[in-house]
């Protein structure tokens, strides 16, 4: 059953990579070798995030009940959501982290990323307060410090491919347009992430 559930995943993914990259030469992970880190889900770094999950928020009387894109008809993606905004913040932690302790170039690159990965939080968080009309935005909360600058690179490169997969399920599983777009978006954006990083390791 694991194995049926493992090939179910690897179909999802190599079907819509070729959307995400349409146009490009890029690869999928699946397709170079490169298999997504095992994972559950999203939750990450909640546990050093010290933050409980946002209450599930309730249907709003003010919201027009037809209206399809990020509406309330999503409202079964919250959870989903909350884990995604918690997870691209921790992401940002520790990309700050490896920012101080790096230097020269490596520095700005990790500069570069946390901003990126707080970018997509607040475009989680924006969808998720247009479909719950619930403001999500978790604070607090520290990161793992690396144990060795070559080990962190390695647990980063997989931690990308792995939102990557899921950003790419989350896409398969809602049929939200506008929600299925934006996880597209943020795959792309957690591929790129992985390349950077692998190059990181070869200038090591």
């Amino acid at each position: 059953m694991e194995e049926m559930r493992d090939l179910d995943r690897e179909a999802v993914i190599q079907r819509v990579w070729k959307r995400v990259m349409e146009g490009r030469k890029e690869e999928s992970p699946l397709a170079l070798g490169e298999e997504p880190a095992p994972h559950g889900s999203l939750q990450g770094e909640e546990g050093e995030l010290g933050v409980l999950p946002a209450p599930m928020p309730q249907s709003r009387s003010d919201f027009p009940a037809g209206a399809v894109f990020l509406g309330e008809g999503s409202l079964d993606m919250a959870p989903l959501l909350q884990e995604m905004i918690r997870h691209e913040l921790a992401d940002l932690r520790t990309y700050q982290t490896l920012a101080k302790r790096a230097g020269g170039a490596q520095a700005r690159v990790f500069q570069a990323m946390a901003q990126e990965e707080k970018t997509h939080a607040k475009w989680l968080s924006a969808a998720y307060f247009l479909i719950s009309g619930v403001r999500y935005w978790p604070e607090g909360g520290k990161s793992t410090p690396p144990t060795s600058y070559l080990g962190a690179l390695r647990q980063r490169f997989g931690e990308e491919q792995a939102g990557m997969a899921a950003y790419l399920a989350g896409a398969e599983a809602t049929t939200d347009p506008c929600l299925r777009q934006l996880f597209l978006d943020l795959a792309r954006e957690e591929w790129e992430h992985a390349c950077k990083i692998r190059t990181l390791v070869e200038q090591a």
